[in-house]
């Protein structure tokens, strides 16, 4: 009774999968392996037995459609395998040459890259060598304005210090100088105011001579009536001579110096 029980469940489980009524055959096989394995009527390993019993039914039923269908499919999918194999290679080669026409545009945009690269960089190499020449010359025109300027501060100052040295010795020379030229001034009109003493005196002797020659040359031609007019004569060429010896007098104490006239009249130049 037990037996017939686990029979309809296992019937209706089989039915349930496969959708057909199992057999004698395949509820023997199933029953042995549940009896291997030791399974009870509420296991879930009966749904995995009649699985496989309906997919063994179906092989034995159909064994050689099976067999043609494994080997077209087989075939089938080598065909497609070959055809996918071959769609691969023809895109493997496909990628290939875009691989091989990338790897060129690169080799091109590297090189176009590299001759852009150097060429910035050989300007940018000028351009800094420029400009390190212009800040060297530059630092050297400052270096060497700095010092000129200070050489001609030095030679200037040294200048100065020689032409103060030139001023104060051409002041000096000229000092010594006047103080000689007023020494010898001093010596001149000494020497001229002894020169015009002598002068004086020999005009003033030369004079008394001469005024005694012509009154006595006169006395000797003319009446004594006469002689007195002659006396008065005389006597204001004599009164003329003291004039003259007084006015040569001032005019040696003012450093000026006399000349007597012919006829008896002194003239004074300064």
């Amino acid at each position: 009774m037990s037996r017939r029980r686990s029979v309809e469940p296992l019937v209706g489980l089989f039915q349930a999968v496969s959708g057909e009524v199992p057999d004698e055959a395949s509820l023997a096989r199933m029953r042995r392996v549940s009896s291997v394995l030791n399974l009870k009527d509420n296991d879930a390993l009966w749904s995995i037995l009649a699985v496989l019993e309906y997919y063994a039914r179906l092989y034995e039923a159909m064994p050689e459609r099976i067999r043609w269908a494994s080997e077209g499919s087989l075939e089938a999918a080598r065909r497609e395998v070959g055809g996918a194999t071959d769609a691969l290679m023809q895109r493997h080669r496909d990628a290939l040459e875009r691989c091989k026409a990338t790897i060129t545009l690169a080799e091109n945009l590297i090189q176009e890259h590299e001759g852009r690269y150097r060429e910035a960089l050989t300007t940018l190499n000028e351009t800094a060598l420029t400009a390190l020449g212009a800040r060297l010359a530059s630092e050297v025109a400052r270096s060497a304005g700095n010092r000129v300027i200070g050489a001609a501060a030095i030679s200037g100052r040294e200048q100065h210090a020689r032409l103060e040295e030139a001023i104060g010795a051409f002041e000096q020379s000229i000092d010594t100088a006047a103080t000689r030229v007023d020494a010898m001034a001093a010596a001149m009109e000494r020497r001229f105011a002894r020169t015009m003493r002598r002068l004086w005196l020999a005009g003033v002797a030369i004079l008394c001579v001469t005024l005694l020659v012509t009154s006595g040359g006169w006395w000797g031609h003319h009446p004594p009536g006469a002689n007195r007019q002659t006396g008065q004569s005389g006597y204001a060429t004599s009164g003329s001579a003291r004039a003259a010896v007084s006015d040569s007098l001032v005019g040696k104490g003012h450093g000026g110096r006399s000349a007597v006239s012919v006829d008896g009249s002194t003239s004074r130049a300064a």
